[in-house]
């Protein structure tokens, strides 16, 4: 099932941030991952929202996002992003494929 890596960004230093952000993309795609939301607008529809961006990236699978987040070629950028803002990140799976069966009823006769 595929995975994603969704990232709320509230940048301080721009100019600092930039070479990270120049960095990420190629070391994100050697090991499978897509970038789905990146830059462009956004706009609150409902509740707050702090004045962050929101990068979502795209996995073929868990192993292959926590592959990326664990990599040493990641490790060797992810100091460029320190002092330039803070960072909230969430690995989440997609939808799953099978059908949710209902543990309340499974085994039971009708």
């Amino acid at each position: 099932m595929p995975a994603y890596l969704i990232i709320e960004a509230h940048i301080t230093d721009p100019q600092g941030f930039a070479a990270y952000a120049h960095a990420t993309p190629s070391v994100v795609a050697r090991h499978g991952g897509r970038y789905l939301v990146m830059g462009g607008q956004q706009h609150s529809l409902e509740g707050e929202h702090a004045a962050s961006r929101t990068v979502i990236s795209w996995w073929p699978d868990r192993a292959a996002a926590l592959a990326f987040w664990h990599s040493p070629e990641y490790a060797a950028i992810k100091p460029l992003r320190d002092g330039t803002g803070t960072f909230r990140v969430l690995l989440a799976d997609g939808v799953q494929t099978q059908p949710l069966t209902d543990t309340a009823t499974e085994g039971t006769a009708p």
